[in-house]
């Protein structure tokens, strides 16, 4: 055996390698006993450092008969085997299992201890946090200290979860949010935490590379597979006419099955409703504007051979139709030009889309080389219709604008990508990728103006549009280590992208036969060259690793025009970016830093030279002589874990400043002005935007995040600080002046523990603002409390959840919004395995709410306003196999 080769010298050594079964960490100081008939021998593994570290224990004694191993750890079963003469020899490989009972009766006697640290791994222990029998092990997450879900994704201790084992089991993949909604909460039995490298890094032999998040859930069925499924169909209707008139019916159909193995992943999702109402048997606050119909079916398959072979296949289609009713005030500040400017806009739109999508991903690793590969197709089909009412007031006098649209659009988008690295040395590997994209969309409409009080601004427009684009990059790397803990990598890559879009508009309204319309018409094309070369250093010694490296990009971007002349606008952009990461510690205590500087792409619609003159009233221009954005950010942050007491802290900070800061500068025009440079009119009440290098803007802020497990409660507790300073600059007329923003945010957030058949959960949010300009200073209180409490008594349940919001702001008293929401659901399970459910609940059965909410921009404030549809009941059924 190789072990016995390197490690013991002779083939004659037997030596005994004692290790976590799961995590694979060293056992050092582990109890090993050698057993054969009367000769006993007895030591401890030591720490040794092979090619990771080790925990070993060597004997050189060589046996005529069979031998009893026999080894204990504190925290774990002890370990047992009786191997023949001839077995006793080279390497032996002894896998602990960890045992929660022992340490729950070490650390706290007659009570089960919430975590646990074992070397670099968090232990939680699933059986000191409570969960109802239905619940899904997202609900069990929750309560886990140092551990969040954020947009469908587990963050532990900061930092993103890339891999989920069961059992160190691969049944997930890279989808780890599956994991959320397939497994019981009931099944669970610990869940561990550690950092380790991803299975390319350890093909390539790179032990220099940032360690990723690891999630290993230990089950109690200790399944192989983990399958089910759900089907579920509601029909609700309004207790009330809403905006419509009439009492809405509202019905909602879905099903799901899936089946998760080592080999692979099965998934088929299919869905139809009408405003969907999936809060069920969890009522909880949730609002939608206007009815949706929509219907979605999906179908993955993914198949898996350990890390060596991932293919993954989606199909994906949608269809859905919807409608809004929208409104907003803007109030401008005042000037020297005007004492009172103000718009109110209202808005009504119907879109309806069809869609289809089918991609696949394939990777494939052998030996020391990684070839990946992935394509995607998708059309996109629908329309729109849609009327925006505008009203403007400048001090007495008002303008208005009334417009109608009607437009028609599909897109067809495929996507190539293709990925090789291989190991070409012991110490060097090289990677190629190459890319391709390819878009091609068609647009239609009508847009009228039916205003007759303001004949100046009546537009009867017919717009026959297309576009194309596509794009291709490739990319070359190379890295060589240095040392044992040090590499070296440098990267090439290059990219074009190019786009050309193209609109005929035609104006009826002066000439019944149409003519043809220069502001609104254009035929053009961008393309864009990226060149990036970069250069870096990694550094890994067990609690250190750092890396650092410089970047530099070349822009080479060109806007040609063709309508109504034709020119040509190149740009020539130069960047060096350096940056560098670092971090330091365990999990228990861990400090990182990172300093980046990258610039900020401008739009190329930013750098055009004509005029869009869509809407009258808001006339938007490019500026071709733009400079490149460059961002420059910091974060710091420091985190400690507390096992004994089940807490988690972190604290960071953070700060930005921006060089070449663009800012929009806009013009408003008090009378009807020509501007000889886009060869158009603009009528009185009108305003043009067009945008300007100015001075940098910063932005400085922190957070301070506190969770912990309650121990007599056996609830979590999670707290939240955040607070926020920036400067930004902004222009009123030709005059340059900077607005300063300070926000507050608390968060605070309380799930029990305690109990099997009562579940209460709280968030709240409390968020205060401050923002000054050179005339005025506003501030604003948003105070958010959600609730909710789940029973489940036997085969009934029930749920109630509130929500209670404040909302104000010191310029619009009038908006001032206090809304208690109430929603509750009740049913009953059926069956032996209670697998059918029926339930009937109502949504918001107290009040009618309208939504307020205000941002401030520059040099006015935008305030907008949502009317909810109201209360509804419905009856629900769902079966889950």
């Amino acid at each position: 055996m190789v072990y016995a080769q390197v490690l013991g010298g002779r083939s004659a050594r037997t030596t005994i390698i004692v290790q976590d079964k799961q995590t694979r960490d060293p056992l050092i100081g582990a109890t090993v006993s050698i057993i054969s008939r009367s000769d006993t021998l007895r030591g401890t593994t030591t720490k040794e450092d092979f090619y990771r570290i080790l925990a070993t224990y060597h004997c050189d004694r060589i046996f005529r008969d069979s031998v009893d191993l026999e080894v204990s750890y504190v925290g774990y079963k002890p370990f047992k085997r009786r191997y023949g003469k001839n077995e006793f020899r080279g390497s032996i490989d002894v896998k602990m299992e960890f045992d929660e009972q022992s340490i729950a009766q070490v650390v706290v006697v007659g009570q089960q201890v919430a975590m646990v640290f074992r070397g670099d791994t968090t232990v939680y222990n699933a059986g000191a946090f409570k969960t109802m029998a239905d619940d899904r092990f997202a609900e069990l997450l929750k309560q886990l200290p140092g551990v969040e879900i954020k947009d469908n994704k587990i963050y532990a201790e900061g930092q993103e979860v890339k891999r989920v084992l069961i059992d160190g089991k691969n049944l997930f993949g890279t989808q780890t949010s599956y994991v959320l909604t397939d497994l019981e909460a009931s099944d669970v039995k610990s869940v561990r935490v550690y950092e380790d490298l991803s299975p390319t890094a350890k093909r390539m032999g790179d032990n220099t590379a940032e360690k990723e998040k690891v999630m290993d859930v230990e089950t109690k069925s200790k399944r192989g597979f983990i399958q089910g499924g759900n089907l579920e169909a509601s029909l609700g209707a309004s207790l009330e006419k809403d905006y419509s008139g009439r009492h809405e019916i509202r019905h909602s159909e879905a099903g799901t099955f899936y089946r998760n193995s080592e080999k692979g992943n099965l998934r088929l999702e299919a869905s139809n409703s009408k405003d969907s109402n999936q809060q069920g048997e969890t009522a909880s606050y949730n609002s939608k504007t206007t009815p949706t119909k929509q219907t979605d079916a999906r179908a993955e398959y993914t198949l898996r051979r350990g890390d060596s072979t991932n293919v993954m296949t989606t199909v994906r289609f949608g269809r859905s139709r919807q409608s809004s009713i929208n409104r907003s005030q803007t109030e401008y500040f005042p000037t020297e030009a005007y004492a009172l400017r103000n718009e109110e806009s209202v808005s009504e739109s119907l879109s309806k889309s069809l869609s289809t999508e089918v991609a696949n991903f394939t990777s494939i690793q052998r030996k020391k080389n990684v070839l990946g590969a992935s394509t995607s197709f998708s059309i996109d089909d629908g329309s729109s219709a849609g009327h925006n009412r505008m009203k403007q007031q400048i001090d007495d006098e008002q303008t208005r604008t009334d417009l109608n649209s009607n437009s028609d659009k599909r897109d067809i988008r495929l996507n190539l990508s293709l990925y090789y690295q291989t190991r070409i040395s012991e110490r060097s590997t090289l990677t190629f990728s190459i890319s391709g994209r390819y878009n091609t969309g068609n647009r239609d409409g009508w847009r009228i103006d039916t205003t007759a009080s303001t004949p100046g601004l009546q537009v009867k427009l017919r717009n026959d549009g297309d576009s194309r684009s596509y794009s291709i990059g490739a990319n070359v790397g190379y890295r060589y280590k240095l040392g044992k803990k040090g590499s070296f990598g440098a990267s090439y890559n290059f990219s074009r992208d190019y786009d050309r879009s193209k609109q005929l508009a035609v104006d009826f309204l002066s000439d019944p036969r149409g003519v043809i319309d220069t502001v609104n018409s254009y035929n053009y094309t961008n393309d864009t060259y990226t060149h990036n070369l970069q250069a870096n250093l990694q550094y890994r010694n067990e609690d250190f690793w750092m890396t650092a490296g410089l970047t530099g990009t070349v822009y080479d971007i060109a806007r040609s025009e063709r309508f109504p002349e034709e020119a040509r606008f190149p740009r020539l952009f130069f960047e060096v970016s350096p940056w560098v990461s670092l971090s330091v510690g365990k999990s228990r205590r861990r400090f990182s830093f990172n300093l980046s500087s990258y610039p900020q792409m401008i739009p190329l619609e930013s750098l055009r030279s004509t005029l869009d003159a869509t809407n009258p009233l808001a006339l938007q221009a490019g500026n071709p002589d733009l400079k490149l954005q460059n961002n420059l950010s910091a974060t710091t942050g420091f985190q400690f874990t507390d096992v004994k007491k089940a807490l988690n802290f972190s604290v960071r900070l953070n700060g930005s400043y921006t060089v070449n800061y663009i800012a929009s500068r806009r013009t408003l025009f008090l009378e009807d002005t020509y501007l000889p440079q886009y060869d158009y009119t603009a009528q009185k009440g009108a305003q043009l935007s067009t945008q300007d290098n100015v001075g940098g803007c910063y932005n400085i802020g922190g957070t301070v995040s506190y969770s912990q497990q309650v121990n007599p409660l056996r609830s979590t507790v999670n707290v939240s600080v955040n607070y926020g300073f920036n400067q930004t600059p902004y222009f009123t007329g030709d005059d340059l002046f900077h607005s300063l923003r300070h926000s507050l945010r608390i968060g605070f957030g309380f799930d029990s523990g305690f109990s099997t058949k009562v579940k209460f959960s709280v968030r709240s949010n409390t968020s205060m603002s401050s923002y000054t300009t050179q005339k005025e200073t506003s501030q604003e209180l948003r105070e958010q409390v959600n609730a909710r409490v789940d029973l489940r008594f036997g085969k009934y349940f029930g749920s109630v959840g509130t929500l209670y919001e404040f909302y104000c702001n010191s310029r619009s008293h009038s908006l001032t919004r206090h809304n208690v929401i109430l929603n509750a659901s009740a049913g009953r399970k059926f069956g032996k395995e209670n697998r059918l459910g029926c339930s009937i609940g109502v949504i918001d059965i107290l009040n009618r709410p309208d939504y307020a909410t205000t941002s401030f921009d520059t040099d006015y404030i935008v305030t907008s306003s949502t009317s909810y549809l109201g209360r509804y009941g419905y009856l629900r059924i769902a079966y889950t196999f």
